[in-house]
């Protein structure tokens, strides 16, 4: 298994130092997705941010995947 370390940006990045193990590339992008809709959910109503993004590095520091989610309502 892979270690990947990811950041979460939403105007501001915050950096995992732990890390995670996960078998492939597609239990990344599941974790990516997972991630950013629960940010989305917890913390757009909050913030009032609409738009985050994922970045996964390995344990080099080589970025592996990006991923990025938004959400918008418009009044018609």
């Amino acid at each position: 298994m892979a270690r990947y370390f990811i950041s979460t940006t939403n105007h501001v990045t915050v950096m995992d130092e732990e890390g995670v193990e996960l078998p492939s590339h597609g239990a990344l992008r599941d974790l990516l997705r997972r991630v950013l809709t629960e940010l989305l959910r917890d913390e757009g109503d909050l913030t009032g941010v609409n738009e985050y993004s994922a970045h996964a590095y390995d344990e080099a520091g080589r970025l592996v995947m990006v991923a990025r989610a938004s959400f918008s309502v418009t009044d018609q």
